[in-house]
């Protein structure tokens, strides 16, 4: 393989990553790999997005008082920074179990848990993203044959 050809493929490599780092999918958008994209678009934002139904978005998207799962919650950008912007615009109250804002335990919990799983699932797509656009990417698929011909060995 050329230097000029390896170089290109680690560069869509790199792109694809990023992309699926930003929108859980693009990456494989990216990479012409549709329906693989709309598959990991959709399980990643549902299951980011019914974690903060079901916890409430004080307690799921939450940098100060969990920030282990923030990070987690950050592998998936996208989800994340619109979490943010949507805890910045719920008002300010204090954490009782009386308000409409902030969900008791054991949801809470729950949908932390959904949410940071929601991210730590897109590293596992950013991974594939990048795999797929590798410079040995082309090399791991095999041939297929039509009907009729014999499989190359």
């Amino acid at each position: 393989m050329a230097r000029t050809e390896q170089s290109g493929s680690e560069f869509r490599a790199v792109v694809a990553g990023l992309l699926a780092w930003l929108v859980p999918g693009l990456g494989h958008f990216y990479l012409r790999q549709h329906w693989r994209g709309v598959v990991f678009l959709a399980v990643i934002t549902v299951t980011f997005w019914c974690g903060v139904a079901v916890g409430g978005v004080v307690n799921t998207v939450a940098p100060r008082s969990h920030p282990a799962w923030f990070v987690a919650e950050l592998c998936t950008a996208s989800n994340a920074l619109g979490g943010l912007a949507l805890r910045s615009r719920v008002p300010e109250v204090r954490a009782t179990h009386s308000s409409p804002y902030v969900a008791t335990w054991p949801a809470d919990d729950i949908g932390l848990v959904y949410c940071g799983v929601a991210g730590l699932l897109n590293v596992l797509v950013i991974l594939d993203a990048i795999g797929r656009g590798g410079p040995e990417s082309k090399d791991r698929v095999p041939a297929r044959s039509g009907p009729g011909e014999k499989a190359q060995a």
